[in-house]
């Protein structure tokens, strides 16, 4: 399942999930969370789809309306998030951006609270895209390691994951972590590099370079549920 962006008159980008197991007809259906199902046949070309998507349009905004209404039910407010290894609450202010302060907190918009979400959501999503990619570099320039690509990714099962042919992605959550986590998932995912499985080897090559795999874990295991607050 990828990921199809699709743009309004307005200039306003919705996301939807494509899939392509559909045998005949165009499918554009919610999912229980709210999320906007698009499937389509195999050998549907993308622009095919973009066509397709224009021409019922109305359709189209009709349930993109119930999703927005939908996740709107779902969602609580929003009082407190994790980052940078720290809570920090959050606050609605009279602003047009989000901005980070030590003391008071994460300043929101004052919008309704699924807009709140959303921009909390993509606002994280920019700090890890900055934060994590740079410190992923500079663990691959201190071990002599180096990945086809660095990217952030969506993951809902994994912190990182290292592969040959595609790079490390870094699971954009972890910007809630402390460095010393941030530092051992980067490690750790180098490291596979390396050494593709758990081996002493791989470990060895961890404890190399991080002496608190044990203590990142357990940070890990006992907040990283509060990372997902926000989906």
């Amino acid at each position: 399942m990828s990921i199809l962006k699709y743009t309004l008159n307005n200039g306003e980008i919705i996301e939807l999930n494509l899939s392509r197991t559909a045998r005949k007809n165009v499918i554009l259906r919610l999912d229980k969370y709210g999320e906007l199902k698009f499937n389509v046949p195999p050998c549907l070309s993308l622009q095919r789809a973009f066509r397709w998507l224009s021409e019922n349009e109305g359709k189209f905004l009709q349930i993109w309306h119930q999703s927005k209404q939908l996740k709107q039910a779902r969602v609580s407010i929003i009082k407190q998030i994790w980052f940078l290894g720290k809570r920090y609450r959050c606050a609605s202010q009279i602003t047009d951006k989000i901005y980070w302060h030590p003391q008071q907190g994460i300043i929101l918009p004052d919008l309704p609270v699924y807009e709140q979400r959303q921009l909390l959501i993509n606002w994280l999503k920019t700090q890890a895209q900055q934060y994590l990619i740079e410190r992923l570099k500079r663990w691959s320039q201190i071990m002599q390691l180096q990945p086809q690509a660095m990217a952030i990714s969506r993951a809902k099962t994994f912190w990182g994951v290292c592969r040959s042919k595609t790079g490390i992605r870094l699971n954009w959550r972890l910007i809630g972590a402390p460095d010393y986590v941030i530092d051992y998932v980067c490690i750790h995912e180098l490291g596979h590099l390396k050494h593709p499985h758990h081996g002493p080897a791989f470990w060895a090559l961890v404890d190399k370079y991080t002496e608190q795999t044990k203590l990142a874990k357990m940070w890990l295991r006992h907040n990283g549920k509060e990372l997902f607050q926000l989906g």
